[in-house]
């Protein structure tokens, strides 16, 4: 007996993914349709970086969390009880992210959930509290998917004594090394199943790291998880799926087509910074990158942190809010789209400069040129489209006024009536 076939639903939320139809032995049979429930890389636009850490007060490593008076958290579990999970999700939810990646651990491995695992290999580097499977169950209540950052050579910032105890400086092949990160690894995944969609592996391929392993642990317990390397957007298929890097955001803002996570205050964690790019930039930065031709997917993740108990750096909430805004404007012609084959834009595509950019719905039957620099007067015009495609109809979706269409073997001139402006961020214009 076949489930039952969802299709045709409106996409009324910044979450948006594939389903296919499958037998109750969930046999695919690869007629896609619209669903919630389930997601590819490929749909996703739009995520929020989490870095939140410890790292032992006497060894002062700047990438622990601190409290927003600046001053240091005393111990794993302040930081882990003084997390507001409520709070960090409805930040998400605020800024439309359709993902979270979240640090399960950083520099040191102080676990944010209780491990046996590093409880037998090193007393005292997992706390009490269980936020990861409290934030997953928070993160279902507003449809956001999670992703937990792993980083597999952390061992070089551990103590000496605690080098020892886990076989860091063993030397080749680091059978004991492997023998743990791969025990911690597994933990995680026999924890939390498949609530976890994928894992962010930071720290590259050092010697110490028996990198097939690693993908067997996780493919043997989940073959659908994504496993995502943290490395200017390259990857090693032997260990990763996809590649990924953290940017130091700045002009002329490239976009390419792997995902990024540019952190928008002074660092990733929350370390006394203030907000520094505009919703603006981040919006049109945001949609850029959805319109990459040959996109693998992600986006891009937006990356800043909360202190403990709720607090957010300086402009953190507010960005948020001025983000939403723009995406929800655009709906779905960022969600639920793929980059256009009529208009293309490259890998490496800088957004100061560029006047527009194009998405399409995933059949490829409606297109969305963003404008993001307008024309002096009320027209602009287009290149001939890529794939020879012919338009009949053009409109604003923000109020779905007709626009003047021309079109001809040189290109698409559009024209807006004589009551509508062009918008200074983007002004969307659907092609049918």
């Amino acid at each position: 007996m076949f489930s039952t076939i969802i299709s045709g639903l409106e996409h009324n939320t910044p979450y948006f993914a594939r389903a296919y139809v499958t037998d109750t032995t969930g046999t695919n049979y690869g007629n896609e349709v619209k669903f919630l429930s389930n997601v590819e890389f490929l749909d996703l636009k739009l995520g929020l970086f989490v870095h939140y850490s410890y790292f032992d007060i006497t060894r002062q490593c700047n990438c622990s969390t601190i409290r927003a008076d600046l001053t240091e958290v005393e111990s794993l579990n302040e930081l882990a009880n003084s997390l507001d999970i409520p709070d960090l999700v409805q930040t998400a939810a605020s800024m439309r992210a359709q993902y979270l990646i979240f640090t399960t651990f950083h520099s040191n491995m102080n676990m944010l959930y209780p491990s046996p695992v590093m409880n037998q290999y090193l007393p005292n580097h997992a706390c009490n509290r269980d936020i990861i499977s409290e934030l997953i169950t928070a993160l279902k209540e507003k449809n956001i998917r999670l992703i937990l950052y792993f980083h597999p050579s952390d061992g070089g910032d551990f103590t000496a004594e605690d080098q020892a105890r886990v076989g860091w400086n063993d030397g080749a092949p680091h059978i004991r090394w492997n023998d743990f990160i791969n025990s911690v690894l597994a933990e995680i995944m026999d924890r939390y199943g498949k609530d976890v969609l994928g894992y962010f592996m930071d720290g590259g391929i050092q010697p110490q790291i028996n990198a097939p392993r690693l993908r067997k642990t996780i493919k043997d317990r989940n073959p659908y998880a994504w496993i995502i390397q943290n490395g200017n957007g390259t990857y090693n298929p032997l260990y990763a799926d996809y590649g990924i890097n953290e940017w130091d955001i700045q002009p002329p803002y490239p976009a390419i087509n792997s995902p990024r996570c540019p952190k928008i205050s002074n660092q990733w964690w929350a370390n006394g910074g203030s907000i520094n790019l505009s919703p603006e930039l981040a919006y049109q930065n945001t949609v850029l990158q959805a319109s990459v031709t040959n996109s693998v997917g992600g986006g891009i993740v937006w990356s800043f942190s909360p202190y403990p108990n709720g607090i957010w750096e300086t402009g953190a909430q507010s960005f948020c809010q001025a983000l939403a805004a723009y995406v929800d404007r655009a709906n779905k012609s960022l969600f639920g789209t793929r980059p256009s084959q009529s208009f293309i834009t490259t890998s490496g595509q800088p957004l100061t400069g560029t006047q527009y950019c194009a998405t399409e719905s995933l059949d490829g039957k409606t297109i969305f040129i963003h404008v993001f620099i307008p024309p002096a007067g009320k027209s602009i015009t287009l290149p001939a489209p890529a794939n020879s495609r012919v338009f009949t109809s053009a409109y604003l979706l923000a109020n779905n006024h007709t626009v003047g269409l021309q079109q001809s073997a040189s290109g698409v001139t559009l024209t807006l009536n004589y009551s509508d402006v062009w918008d200074s961020t983007d002004t969307i214009i659907v092609l049918a």
